[in-house]
Protein backbone atom coordinates (compact mmCIF):
# COMPACT_ATOMS: atom_id res chain seq x y z
CA UNK A 1 0.00 0.00 0.00
CA UNK A 2 2.56 2.32 1.17
CA UNK A 3 4.09 2.04 -2.52
CA UNK A 4 1.27 2.39 -4.17
CA UNK A 5 1.12 5.77 -2.14
CA UNK A 6 4.51 6.46 -2.73
CA UNK A 7 4.24 6.49 -6.25
CA UNK A 8 0.80 7.31 -7.28
CA UNK A 9 0.69 9.22 -4.07
CA UNK A 10 1.27 12.82 -5.18
CA UNK A 11 -0.68 12.72 -8.89
CA UNK A 12 -3.86 11.93 -6.52
CA UNK A 13 -2.92 14.96 -4.43
CA UNK A 14 -3.01 17.09 -6.93
CA UNK A 15 -6.32 15.54 -8.37
CA UNK A 16 -7.61 16.09 -5.12
CA UNK A 17 -6.53 19.40 -4.35
CA UNK A 18 -7.95 20.16 -7.78
CA UNK A 19 -11.21 18.71 -7.28
CA UNK A 20 -11.56 19.72 -3.53
CA UNK A 21 -8.76 21.64 -2.28
CA UNK A 22 -8.50 22.08 1.83
CA UNK A 23 -9.16 18.70 2.72
CA UNK A 24 -7.00 16.69 0.25
CA UNK A 25 -4.09 19.72 1.42
CA UNK A 26 -4.10 19.14 5.22
CA UNK A 27 -4.11 14.88 4.32
CA UNK A 28 -1.01 15.58 2.58
CA UNK A 29 0.70 17.22 5.29
CA UNK A 30 -0.40 14.47 7.74
CA UNK A 31 1.27 12.07 4.93
CA UNK A 32 3.95 14.16 4.31
CA UNK A 33 4.81 14.16 8.65
CA UNK A 34 4.76 10.17 8.11
CA UNK A 35 7.19 10.50 5.46
CA UNK A 36 4.80 8.81 2.77
CA UNK A 37 6.50 11.75 0.76
CA UNK A 38 8.58 14.78 1.10
CA UNK A 39 6.91 17.92 2.46
CA UNK A 40 8.42 19.76 -0.72
CA UNK A 41 6.89 17.54 -3.10
CA UNK A 42 3.48 17.66 -1.03
CA UNK A 43 3.22 21.72 -1.66
CA UNK A 44 4.19 21.36 -4.89
CA UNK A 45 1.31 18.81 -5.66
CA UNK A 46 -1.65 20.70 -3.47
CA UNK A 47 -0.36 24.29 -5.52
CA UNK A 48 -0.02 22.78 -8.51
CA UNK A 49 -3.66 21.23 -7.88
CA UNK A 50 -5.29 24.33 -6.70
CA UNK A 51 -3.37 26.58 -9.37
CA UNK A 52 -5.07 23.94 -11.81
CA UNK A 53 -8.34 24.87 -10.70
CA UNK A 54 -8.06 28.93 -10.61
CA UNK A 55 -7.03 28.71 -13.93
CA UNK A 56 -9.47 26.30 -16.06
CA UNK A 57 -12.54 28.22 -13.82
CA UNK A 58 -11.34 31.35 -14.98
CA UNK A 59 -10.48 30.63 -18.80
CA UNK A 60 -13.65 28.23 -18.86
CA UNK A 61 -15.83 31.53 -17.82
CA UNK A 62 -14.24 33.95 -19.78
CA UNK A 63 -14.38 31.29 -22.86
CA UNK A 64 -18.83 30.72 -21.94
CA UNK A 65 -19.59 34.16 -20.38
CA UNK A 66 -23.40 33.95 -22.12
CA UNK A 67 -23.60 30.11 -20.95
CA UNK A 68 -26.44 29.30 -18.75
CA UNK A 69 -24.75 27.84 -16.09
CA UNK A 70 -22.02 30.55 -15.86
CA UNK A 71 -24.95 33.25 -15.50
CA UNK A 72 -26.50 30.86 -13.05
CA UNK A 73 -23.59 30.82 -10.78
CA UNK A 74 -23.32 34.39 -10.68
CA UNK A 75 -26.88 35.14 -9.87
CA UNK A 76 -26.30 32.84 -7.32
CA UNK A 77 -26.43 34.85 -3.45
CA UNK A 78 -23.09 33.92 -2.55
CA UNK A 79 -21.88 35.21 -5.68
CA UNK A 80 -24.41 38.18 -5.45
CA UNK A 81 -22.55 39.35 -2.16
CA UNK A 82 -18.81 39.01 -3.60
CA UNK A 83 -19.91 41.39 -5.89
CA UNK A 84 -21.24 44.04 -3.66
CA UNK A 85 -18.36 43.79 -1.49
CA UNK A 86 -15.14 43.38 -4.20
CA UNK A 87 -16.41 44.68 -7.33
CA UNK A 88 -14.30 47.81 -6.61
CA UNK A 89 -11.67 45.75 -5.45
CA UNK A 90 -11.11 42.72 -8.12
CA UNK A 91 -7.45 42.56 -7.18
CA UNK A 92 -7.69 42.08 -3.62
CA UNK A 93 -10.63 39.56 -4.78
CA UNK A 94 -8.18 37.67 -7.23
CA UNK A 95 -5.43 37.87 -4.25
CA UNK A 96 -7.53 36.26 -1.82
CA UNK A 97 -10.61 33.91 -3.04
CA UNK A 98 -8.88 31.26 -2.16
CA UNK A 99 -9.18 31.50 1.69
CA UNK A 100 -12.85 32.76 1.62
CA UNK A 101 -14.79 29.62 1.95
CA UNK A 102 -17.34 28.63 -0.96
CA UNK A 103 -15.23 31.03 -3.19
CA UNK A 104 -13.24 28.88 -4.89
CA UNK A 105 -15.09 28.55 -8.12
CA UNK A 106 -17.61 31.23 -7.66
CA UNK A 107 -14.96 34.18 -7.47
CA UNK A 108 -12.70 33.34 -10.55
CA UNK A 109 -16.21 33.21 -12.30
CA UNK A 110 -17.04 36.58 -11.44
CA UNK A 111 -13.24 38.01 -11.93
CA UNK A 112 -13.26 36.50 -15.49
CA UNK A 113 -16.87 38.01 -16.58
CA UNK A 114 -17.81 41.27 -13.99
CA UNK A 115 -13.93 42.67 -13.67
CA UNK A 116 -11.21 44.42 -15.44
CA UNK A 117 -8.82 41.85 -14.71
CA UNK A 118 -7.23 40.50 -17.28
CA UNK A 119 -4.49 37.00 -18.02
CA UNK A 120 -1.22 38.88 -17.51
CA UNK A 121 -2.34 39.93 -13.58
CA UNK A 122 -4.71 37.14 -12.86
CA UNK A 123 -1.66 34.09 -13.53
CA UNK A 124 0.96 36.04 -11.15
CA UNK A 125 -1.70 36.72 -8.45
CA UNK A 126 -3.32 33.69 -8.26
CA UNK A 127 0.38 31.41 -8.41
CA UNK A 128 1.05 33.29 -5.62
CA UNK A 129 -2.01 33.08 -3.23
CA UNK A 130 -2.19 29.46 -3.84
CA UNK A 131 1.84 29.12 -3.14
CA UNK A 132 1.03 30.86 0.53
CA UNK A 133 -2.41 28.24 0.38
CA UNK A 134 -0.23 25.64 -0.34
CA UNK A 135 2.63 25.96 2.38
CA UNK A 136 -0.26 26.89 5.00
CA UNK A 137 -2.57 23.77 4.34
CA UNK A 138 0.64 21.14 4.25
CA UNK A 139 2.27 22.70 7.37
CA UNK A 140 -1.03 22.49 8.92
CA UNK A 141 -1.10 19.08 8.43
CA UNK A 142 2.17 18.32 8.96
CA UNK A 143 1.35 19.65 12.78
CA UNK A 144 -1.72 17.98 13.10
CA UNK A 145 0.84 14.60 11.92
CA UNK A 146 2.88 15.64 14.72
CA UNK A 147 0.44 15.98 17.45
CA UNK A 148 -1.16 12.55 15.78
CA UNK A 149 1.90 10.96 16.20
CA UNK A 150 2.19 12.35 19.93
CA UNK A 151 -0.50 10.73 20.74
CA UNK A 152 -1.22 8.08 19.17
CA UNK A 153 2.24 7.64 17.73
CA UNK A 154 1.43 3.40 18.49
CA UNK A 155 -1.37 3.03 15.84
CA UNK A 156 0.89 4.28 13.02
CA UNK A 157 0.64 0.99 10.60
CA UNK A 158 1.09 0.52 6.68
CA UNK A 159 -2.41 0.73 6.14
CA UNK A 160 -3.18 4.54 7.96
CA UNK A 161 -2.43 6.27 5.14
CA UNK A 162 -5.38 4.51 3.08
CA UNK A 163 -7.86 4.80 5.52
CA UNK A 164 -6.34 8.81 6.26
CA UNK A 165 -7.69 9.02 2.94
CA UNK A 166 -10.31 7.54 2.37
CA UNK A 167 -11.30 9.58 5.45
CA UNK A 168 -11.01 12.46 3.93
CA UNK A 169 -13.21 11.29 1.04
CA UNK A 170 -15.44 10.34 3.05
CA UNK A 171 -15.70 14.24 4.85
CA UNK A 172 -15.61 15.39 2.00
CA UNK A 173 -18.65 13.54 0.40
CA UNK A 174 -20.32 14.15 3.67
CA UNK A 175 -19.42 17.98 3.22
CA UNK A 176 -21.31 17.57 -0.10
CA UNK A 177 -24.25 15.67 0.93
CA UNK A 178 -24.79 18.23 3.75
CA UNK A 179 -24.43 21.16 0.92
CA UNK A 180 -27.26 19.70 -1.18
CA UNK A 181 -30.02 18.93 1.35
CA UNK A 182 -29.21 22.24 2.86
CA UNK A 183 -29.78 23.88 -0.32
CA UNK A 184 -32.93 25.84 -1.17
CA UNK A 185 -33.30 25.55 -4.69
CA UNK A 186 -33.04 21.58 -4.10
CA UNK A 187 -35.45 19.41 -6.27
Amino acid sequence: MEQLIAEYGLFFVWLGCALEGDTVAITAGVLAHKGVFPATAAILAVVAGGWTTDLVTYYGARGFREHPRVLKALSHPFAQRLTRRFVGRPLLLTAIFRFIPGARFVAPVLIATATPIRSATYIPVTLMAAVVWGTLMVTIGDKIGGIVSDVWGYVWSPRLPALVAIAALLFYCLKVMWRYWRAPDRP
